[in-house]
């Protein structure tokens, strides 16, 4: 492999005239030359699993220490991606780095190098392999929570230019970082509703995987989204008309329970922006827990009593949540009923 022999000689050049001694000066002046990783890229491209595993394993302690320009990580994504077919062993240090290129390298992945991110860790949780699945699925939310996070460091830093309450949806589409959580949300909401992805262009995600990254979204960042009138128009059109239908069908009962959740979630955070949506909502939770309701679809003999009663149980508990909390909303549908 005559062609990373001369790329790892460029980079013995870069290190020998590195005069720093601390680990974090000759981590900057490393990130400051494109060169380091191209030993590494051209071992991953060789199909050689021995010298792949090795560059992998160098490319994740590079990134770790945050030694990889800026201008380096769309080349970085692009190389993990043609590898995640070589084993178990490089797949997990694949799915090592994904974070870290999200959280530590500010300003860098964003738009189509994290539609690339996103596409690591989805191809990465359809694996056989269980352990990768569950990490590729781990990861993958705290990729979508950290999407959110950057929009709240953004809000921050416009925070004098902004109207409380004014409409944002123009800005949403402009700002760097909301801009992907809006694109981001958005996708979730039609893979849910088994529509096509517009964003991140997959063709089929796990509808409970969807609907997990959905509630951690609301759980970690339904302030953010309750903020940008985009995101709340995307869950008025897309998420709750989805929710209504679900529960007109029959469904496994993983995930009855993920959509109660997220009914919650709604009932809770946002009901000050979408009252008719939790209203809506509100009203289909009381049809769930209502015994005359239940009791003509579960006369069809002991398993069709087990059917129902698992997500009667499920909406009982949220309804005791929210009478819990004292919401005014819930009373008001419950004279309507």
């Amino acid at each position: 492999h005559p062609e990373i022999k001369e790329a790892a000689e460029r980079v013995i050049v870069v290190l020998r005239g590195i005069a720093a001694t601390s680990s974090g000066e000759i981590a900057k002046e490393l990130a400051a030359s494109d060169e380091v990783i191209s030993p590494f890229v051209l071992g991953c491209k060789s199909s050689n699993h021995k010298l792949a595993a090795m560059s992998v394993q160098c490319l994740q302690q590079l990134i770790s220490h945050r030694a990889v320009s800026p201008r380096s990580i769309a080349q970085t994504l692009s190389t993990l991606n043609t590898v995640i077919h070589l084993g178990v062993d490089i797949q997990v240090k694949i799915l090592q780095m994904v974070l870290p290129l999200v959280t530590m390298y500010d300003g860098c992945v964003f738009g189509e190098t994290l539609v690339d991110a996103f596409h690591l860790c989805l191809a990465l949780q359809k694996s056989r392999d269980p352990v990768v699945s569950n990490t590729a699925a781990a990861i993958l939310r705290q990729v979508v929570v950290a999407v959110f996070d950057r929009v709240v460091a953004e809000d921050q830093e416009h925070s004098d230019d902004d109207d409380e309450g004014a409409d944002t949806r123009e800005r949403d589409l402009t700002r760097k970082y909301a801009k992907d959580a809006f694109f981001v949300l958005q996708d979730l909401c039609l893979l849910a509703a088994d529509s096509d992805s517009i964003f991140i262009r997959v063709d089929a995600v796990d509808k409970g995987l969807v609907l997990d990254l959905i509630e951690s979204v609301l759980v970690n960042h339904a302030a953010v989204v309750a903020r940008h009138t985009a995101m709340v128009h995307i869950l008025r059109e897309r998420l709750a008309p989805f929710i209504v239908g679900f529960f007109a069908e029959k469904a496994p009962f993983t995930l009855v329970v993920r959509c109660i959740r997220i009914v919650w979630l709604f009932i809770r955070d946002l009901h000050t922006d979408l009252v008719p949506e939790c209203e809506m909502l509100l009203s289909i939770l009381t049809r769930l827990i209502d015994s005359s309701s239940n009791s003509n679809s579960s006369s069809g003999g002991k398993s069709g009593r087990s059917s129902v009663s698992l997500p009667r149980i499920a909406g009982m508990q949220s309804a005791k949540t929210v009478l819990g909390s004292g919401f005014p909303l819930f009373y008001r549908v419950l004279a309507m009923e």
